[in-house]
């Protein structure tokens, strides 16, 4: 009986480190990635944007081009501000780390301030928004 008893403990021990050994748990948890900010905008002539960004786990925000100057930092874990300097258009200006690229949905933006590339501040953010996609 007692030999028995450790026969099946043993076999428990086995199967739980093989548990373990391969991964032993959900493979659709959350997969960190890369999601690209894309600017709307309704003018041609943009120099510069201030941009919010919110959503989970937002981090290390690039430029997407060259040609883009940006300068960001984290207001909160779920809050980012980035300023976005260049001959912009609409499309991509920014990429962004996130916790979890199945859950891009979650990430929105809002552009607070926008000027002309002569440094002129618009008067109005109408017709500018922000988008994000997963690589």
């Amino acid at each position: 009986m007692r030999a028995i008893r450790w026969t099946r403990i043993g076999l428990g021990l086995v199967a739980l480190a093989a548990g373990v050994a391969c991964g032993g748990g959900d493979s659709t948890g959350p997969k960190a990635g890369t999601a690209t900010v894309s600017l709307v905008t309704p003018n041609a002539d943009d120099g510069v944007v201030l941009l919010t960004l919110t959503g989970p786990g937002l981090a290390n925000v690039q430029s997407a081009s060259s040609s883009y100057k940006v300068y960001w930092r984290v207001v909160s874990p779920s809050e980012v501000r980035a300023i976005v300097v260049g001959n912009l258009t609409s499309g991509a200006v920014l990429t962004a780390s996130v916790d979890d690229v199945s859950k891009v949905g979650q990430y929105s933006g809002t552009v607070v301030e926008a000027a002309s590339r002569s440094d002129v501040v618009r008067t109005s953010t109408s017709g500018y928004g922000v988008t994000f996609a997963a690589h």
